[in-house]
Order: structure tokens, then C-alpha cells, then sequence
């Protein structure tokens, strides 16, 4: 019996050199591999951290730029009431300078129309009984 547990023993030993053999034959490949590993965990984690930022500055500029949709939408309808009204003041001064062109010169039919005008006021203004 105790040649069996030399013989166990010294299988044992055998096979225990030879899994230390091949695992560590390739030491340095697996050394790479776990620098390549760590370093490529740390890239994803730096990446989802960059990612959560930019989604969040994407909502933020969806919600600047609705918010500004907004805002031009409201500026175009002033900008269209503000055109009307640059119509309407356009026409007025058309008209206040035709008017100005008018009282620049003076008009002989104009005195006799305002003479006519006045002396029925006076006789307007005479109170009558009977």
C-alpha cells in the first residue's frame, strides 16, 4: 500500500507541475490580456459616463430649442401685425404729405369756399322766434 501513495504522490506532483507548467507558460499573455481587459473596462465606464452626459445636454437643447420654436413663432406673428401696421403708416404719410403739398400753395377757390362757409355760420348762430 505505501507504493500507492508514492506512486499518487508522485502523480500528484506531476500533475500538479503540469497544469503550473501550462498555466504560466503564457504568464505574460495573460498579464496583457487582463491590462487590456481593465483598461477597456475603464474606457466603457469613462464612455457610458460621457454618454449619459450628452443625453443629458440633449434634452436640454430639444427643450432650448422648442422653447425657441416658441418664441419664433410668436416674433413672426408680431413681425406680421408690425408689417400691417407699416402699411397702414406708409398710406398715412402719402397722404400727410399730399395734404402738406396742398397747404403749401394757397388756393383762391379755397378762401372763397371758407368765406362762404363762414357768413352761413353767422346767420346760423342768430336765434329767431317766431
Amino acid at each position: 500500500m505505501p507504493i500507492f501513495y508514492v506512486l499518487a504522490f508522485i502523480a500528484g506532483g506531476g500533475l500538479g507541475f503540469a497544469f503550473f507548467y501550462f498555466r504560466y507558460q503564457y504568464k505574460d499573455a495573460i498579464n496583457e490580456l487582463r491590462s487590456n481587459l481593465k483598461d477597456a473596462n475603464q474606457q466603457i465606464q469613462y464612455l457610458q459616463w460621457e454618454l449619459e452626459e450628452f443625453l443629458e445636454q440633449n434634452e436640454i437643447l430639444r427643450s432650448k430649442t422648442t422653447e425657441l420654436l416658441d418664441k419664433n413663432d410668436e416674433l413672426n406673428d408680431v413681425v406680421a401685425e408690425l408689417s400691417k401696421y407699416y402699411v397702414h403708416i406708409k398710406k398715412a404719410s402719402e397722404k400727410s404729405s399730399e395734404l402738406s403739398s396742398f397747404l403749401r400753395e394757397p388756393d383762391p377757390d379755397l378762401e372763397e369756399k371758407i368765406n362762404k362757409y363762414s357768413k352761413k355760420d353767422r346767420t346760423w348762430g342768430e336765434k329767431k322766434f317766431f
